[in-house]
């Protein structure tokens, strides 16, 4: 097979994304991207003469493809491509670095945020392939990674900040779910809210009207906030919580179906913690 170009390259990786958003396409899209990985492996094999962008270009090919994987329900196949896109975010992210730069600033900021947010995703795919102790450990990592590139997320560029966001957000789910599945598992519970206090934190700073989804991620994390709260029985600040996600909800619409999914459990649980209805205490939130 020849070596493609690097326009043949770049448009053969657009239509396997494109194909990507089409769920009926889904099976032409992972043969593409077999094809496109291939292509940028063939680029990318002679070190000396590797460009940046085609290193990117593999690695973001392989990220597309963990997760087209995993959305297929072949998560246990999506390990290897994310994993290995990890590597290469790594590798670029340590040699843009090297050149100096503001880290909240292009191109700095940019290779940052791509190497958290594949660390989170394929955290995500670890826990669908049945592996809840992976996905909490790449998720430490993420957050780990940036905090010592970056300092305070606050700090961080605006990348680096909304991948921080997700990152926090997402460890707080795993170690939320963690004490629901083991009451035993020590301070999970504490370590979730603190994680679930710091995506809120950072999310509120990236509310943009002209941006509907911070406001869906918003109100996503004031539910995962909320239950953390109502666990530690933090009632006043968990029914503050729940208030401020409600009005986000009602906001958003039938588009806030899911954070108000998690507002709604929050409630229950707030419910059950003070002590609240006969429904609440029959049914149990542990059940849903």
């Amino acid at each position: 097979m020849r070596e493609l170009g690097p326009g043949e390259r770049d448009r053969l990786f657009e239509q396997a994304r494109e194909l990507s958003q089409r769920q009926g396409a889904w099976a032409e899209a992972d043969h593409l991207w077999v094809r496109v990985i291939d292509a940028y492996r063939r680029a990318v094999r002679d070190p000396g003469q590797a460009g940046r962008r085609d290193q990117q270009q593999l690695a973001r090919a392989l990220w597309r493809r963990g997760m087209l994987l995993s959305a297929r329900g072949r998560s246990a196949e999506a390990m290897a491509p994310g994993s290995e896109a990890v590597t290469i975010f790594e590798r670029v992210y340590d040699a843009v670095a090297a050149e100096g730069g503001n880290v909240a600033a292009p191109p700095r900021d940019d290779a940052l945020a791509e190497l958290i947010t594949a660390l989170v995703d394929l955290a995500e795919t670890a826990f669908t392939a049945g592996q809840p102790a992976t996905r909490r450990e790449l998720l430490e990592r993420a957050v780990t990674v940036g905090l010592t590139a970056a300092g305070d997320p606050p700090s961080a560029g605006p990348r680096t900040r909304e991948a921080m966001g997700t990152a926090y957000h997402n460890q707080a789910t795993a170690l939320l779910h963690r004490h629901l599945t083991r009451p035993s598992s020590g301070d999970s519970l504490r370590e979730a809210t603190l994680a679930a206090s710091r995506a809120c934190e950072l999310r509120q700073g990236l509310l943009d009207l002209t941006r509907p989804l911070s406001f869906w991620e918003m109100a996503n994390t004031y539910g995962v906030y909320a239950q953390c709260l109502a666990l530690i029985r933090d009632f006043d600040r968990a029914a503050m919580v729940l208030s401020m996600g409600n009005r986000f909800v009602e906001t958003l619409g039938p588009a806030g179906e899911q954070p108000a999914q998690k507002l709604r459990l929050a409630a229950e649980m707030l419910a059950r913690e003070k002590g609240g209805s006969a429904g609440s205490r029959r049914w149990g939130w542990r059940r849903r």
